[in-house]
């Protein structure tokens, strides 16, 4: 870039302000939190797609014994995007691969053990967030039908909702 062209920040800016500055001056916002936040409304009106009870075999459990064992978890997801463009191009690739999301799903709550299936679903729903740009929000339901609470039930969940 010559000379002419360039952009002069204050002598006295210290890194961060002078990155904040640059960003500002290219019409981008100044820091990460400046960005625009997904809402409900966005959601409410965003194309969805449902995963409906995938189920899983993993360790989680305030136990050690369901730690130890596993057990079954059954997910359900609804994911926040755009599907004009994929069914425009019947292309793939302009959504978002729901075959790709159950593995990932899979894989991630086989990977790592958590206690509590609120941390589960939590980390499941950043996973799935920072995995696929396409996504706006999702929409987490984590099932344990065989939670160790001694009495008869069909099944303990817990449903979040995150966005970006």
């Amino acid at each position: 870039m010559g000379k002419k062209h360039q952009k002069h920040l204050p002598e006295k800016a210290t890194p961060i302000e002078g990155a904040e500055l640059a960003r500002r001056d290219a019409g981008l916002p100044a820091t990460r939190t400046a960005l625009a936040r997904v809402t409900h409304e966005d959601l409410s009106r965003a194309d969805k797609i449902h995963i409906d009870g995938l189920e899983v075999f993993a360790n989680h459990g305030v136990y050690p014994e369901e730690r130890a064992l596993g057990q079954k978890f059954v997910v359900s997801l609804t994911l926040y995007t755009s599907l004009r463009e994929a069914g425009r191009t019947d292309d793939l690739r302009a959504s978002i691969d729901y075959g790709k999301v159950c593995h990932d799903v899979d894989a991630f709550l086989r990977e790592h053990v958590f206690k509590l299936i609120e941390a589960a679903a939590e980390g499941l729903a950043d996973d799935l967030l920072a995995r696929y740009g396409a996504l706006l929000g999702v929409r987490v339901r984590l099932e344990k039908p065989w939670a160790p609470v001694g009495l008869p039930l069909r099944t303990v969940a817990v449903e979040i909702e995150r966005t970006r």
